[in-house]
């Protein structure tokens, strides 16, 4: 899902999303299909996606969803296989093909989660918590999210020392490689990453 080929990407997963059956999709992600749309959470915000037209809209204030977040949304209704969790984490480059995007998703992800966190886990805890995010047992602070209904993504960060500089990571379902391409998982965390900081804006 390369930045200067969003639009051919959209009208791909359009054509991808339209051929599908909706009943498959609704079970294989979660989601619960009535009336031609399908209801689901998406980052915490409810939204509707229409079928087969494949518009995404926040339920709440009916705005469509902006273009990365619209074709996130559909990917996951076409590439969604029903995997039940496996309840292991993996890391990015453990997802198929995940050293490949290992660097953008560093810069991305994890870069500006310790440069914001890395040295005050407080504040990390208190915009997880107000994001949604429930307390795991990972390194020395760590929240897990749910940005799709069947995507737990969790957040782990290490407070630096004076040994040791902070550091961060994100952890997904051994499961993951059956619910998105493993490169949307760089945009997701990219995403979360950004919550989490608008989060933090707000409790400091």
């Amino acid at each position: 899902m390369a930045n200067f080929n969003l639009d051919v990407t959209l009208e791909k997963a359009l054509e991808e999303f339209s051929k599908k059956i909706p009943e498959d999709m609704a079970w294989k992600t979660g989601a619960e299909y009535r009336d031609g749309s399908f209801y689901l959470e998406f980052m915490t915000q409810p939204i509707q996606v229409s079928y087969p037209e494949g518009v995404v809209t926040n339920k709440n204030s009916g705005k469509e969803l902006g273009l990365v977040d619209r074709i996130l949304v559909l990917h996951y209704f076409i590439h969604a296989g029903g995997s039940p969790l496996l309840n292991k984490n993996i890391s990015f480059k453990e997802l198929p093909g995940g050293s490949i995007y290992i660097e953008p998703f560093t810069n991305r992800c994890i870069r500006p989660l310790i440069h914001l966190f890395g040295n005050d886990l407080s504040l990390f805890q208190k915009a997880a918590e107000k994001c949604g995010g429930t307390r795991e047992k990972y390194g020395d602070m760590s929240y897990c999210f749910y940005p799709f209904p069947r995507i737990p993504v969790t957040l782990v960060l290490w407070a630096g020392d004076e040994e040791f500089p902070p550091n961060a990571n994100i952890l997904f379902d051994a499961s993951a490689g059956d619910y998105l391409p493993t490169e949307d998982y760089a945009f997701l965390g990219g995403m979360l990453a950004g919550k989490l900081i608008a989060c933090q804006g707000t409790v400091l």
